[in-house]
């Protein structure tokens, strides 16, 4: 067997492979057995009808068909071997040429990743704060959550809550319809203009028409520059009474002395919420510095089986969320399959290069997962969702829940590891972590160390 290897743009290699005669003598003969058993012909028994009647009876061209498919398992792993190629999945023969006899067989690479000096990366860590404004906002929003609400029988006014059945009409199609939703009637929580004016003065029972424009930037591009014609129709006013900012009403939202406990309370759950916030988007900042650092080679079809994960998340998705099958959705859309997954193709092509980023880390900083800290996780899974539940522990106990665990466990070693190297919180000698405190995002992309 003679070997050439032509190294293609495309991550891919191109392998000529010419066959000895006397393999090609073999294989023709094993070939001629093989279709002589799959095509009855007379006058011969299954298997032993000559190599001439063979060809004659099934043509020439799936004779040859099946001699390239013959010839190529038996030398494409030796032609692999000595070409020293990782392969990322099958190769496609693409031509079999005669005299001498050749097979062109084209091979995707695995993906490649050079994470250059990923060690010298770094971006300041998120430092968060809570101001005293926001911690008034969230006093607001919890008067508001403790309103004294009271039905009266007189004119709504200006911050009562009305409910009415609210109908708007623009050339004769329905565009807009409530119904006996509670509105709080306050210019900056009723988006429509106008909207409020048109109620204020209106009494249970009463109706009215009124005409409104909405602006052309409005936030609900179905409205936007339309004019409507509405119908109003108030079924119920009530009185709305805010509580004083006191100790009473710390008293009233939970077990707290005072309203500077309160005021403690919510600066500490604010600060925590906008930590882990910070955290994320810290994560992916990070995430994204490594990725583009780095040097990513991969075969057009690695990302064709990345974009076909990401079609099957997305019926299921469509399936769960919008509750049609997918066929239907997209009639609904005016869409076609295919051009969904080329919408989603940026989406897969960035989910890959990160994917690959991450398994990459994890080899240069030899992060592992361990079979205790899979038991542990288990554990964690079964207090959360109930210690004694025995489905949930068998399936937890399969192979594949064992392979996500330890993904995901892995996912998160890796995001940290980034994050200390980001934060120049490794030590400078040995490499290790030099504290213990690096958090660990809730939402990475999880799936990208399971996905490669």
């Amino acid at each position: 067997m003679d070997l050439q290897v032509e190294h293609l743009d495309t991550h891919e290699a191109r392998l000529t492979i010419t066959v000895t005669d006397d393999v090609v003598a073999r294989a023709r003969r094993d070939v001629a057995r093989k279709l002589s058993k799959d095509f009855r012909i007379p006058g011969f028994r299954p298997g032993n009808a000559p190599l001439n009647v063979v060809m004659a009876t099934v043509g020439p061209d799936v004779f040859a068909s099946e001699l390239a498919n013959q010839l190529a398992a038996k030398v494409y792993s030796q032609a692999l071997d000595e070409a020293a190629i990782e392969p990322y999945g099958p190769g496609q023969l693409e031509d079999m040429k005669n005299e001498p006899t050749r097979l062109i067989v084209r091979v995707p690479l695995e993906p490649v990743v050079d994470l250059k000096d990923y060690r010298s990366i770094r971006l300041p860590a998120p430092v968060v704060t809570v101001t005293d404004e926001e911690i008034e906002t969230q006093l607001q929003y919890l008067r508001e959550d403790n309103a004294i609400v009271e039905a009266v029988e007189r004119p709504a006014q200006a911050g009562d809550v009305v409910e009415a059945v609210i109908v708007g009409v623009s050339e004769g199609e329905e565009l807009l319809r409530s119904s006996r939703r509670p509105l709080v009637l306050d210019h900056e929580r009723v988006t429509i203009p106008g909207l409020v004016d048109a109620i204020i003065g209106m009494s249970a029972g009463e109706h009215k028409n009124q005409t409104l424009t909405l602006p052309d930037n409005f936030e609900d591009d179905r409205l936007r520059g339309k004019t409507l014609d509405l119908s109003i129709d108030v079924q119920r006013v009530s009185s709305r009474i805010l509580p004083e900012v006191n100790d009473e009403l710390a008293q009233a939202v939970g077990q707290f002395d005072s309203l500077a406990q309160l005021r403690d309370d919510l600066r500490r759950r604010l600060l925590e919420q906008k930590q882990r916030q910070a955290d994320q988007e810290y994560a992916n900042q990070v995430l994204d510095t490594f990725t583009n650092l780095s040097t990513i080679s991969y075969p057009p079809a690695f990302i064709e089986d990345r974009l076909s994960d990401l079609l099957a998340e997305f019926k299921e998705d469509v399936r769960t969320v919008e509750g049609l099958p997918f066929e239907e959705w997209l009639k609904l859309q005016n869409k076609t399959e295919e051009q969904i997954k080329e919408d989603l193709r940026p989406q897969a092509e960035a989910r890959a290069r990160r994917g690959l980023v991450m398994r990459e880390l994890a080899r240069a900083e030899k992060l592992e997962v361990s079979d205790a800290e899979i038991a542990l996780a288990m554990e964690r899974e079964l207090q959360l969702f109930g210690k004694n539940n025995s489905q949930l522990r068998r399936t937890l106990q399969r192979q594949e829940s064992r392979r996500s665990l330890q993904s995901n466990i892995l996912s998160n070693k890796v995001m940290q590891r980034m994050m200390q190297i980001a934060r120049g919180a490794l030590d400078s000698q040995t490499g290790a972590p030099s504290d213990a405190t690096s958090a660990t995002p809730d939402e990475t992309d999880q799936q990208n160390l399971t996905s490669n």
